[in-house]
């Protein structure tokens, strides 16, 4: 049983790209969205404007950084199944 659950447990591969790389980008692209939900929620509350300025501009660099993330995940080959 072990042996088994064990060879399952192996990464998969997607048409030779290695998943392992997908997962990091997945990763990045959680955190670059993670980013950009937590900046906007502060451009949106924040009376100080010489932070909100900031906040934008980092905003719209982890936006531009997801927007990255997801073509490359999408220029990605699918796997044949």
């Amino acid at each position: 049983m072990f042996q088994t659950m064990e060879g399952n447990a192996r990464p998969h591969r997607i048409a030779g790209v290695d998943a392992e790389s997908q997962a990091d980008l997945m990763r990045a692209l959680q955190a670059a969205s993670d980013q950009v939900m937590r900046l906007a929620g502060r451009v949106s509350g924040e009376p100080d404007a010489m932070r909100s300025a900031a906040d934008a501009i980092e905003l719209k660099k982890q936006h531009e950084l997801a927007d990255a993330l997801i073509a490359r995940l999408l220029a990605m080959p699918a796997s044949a199944i």
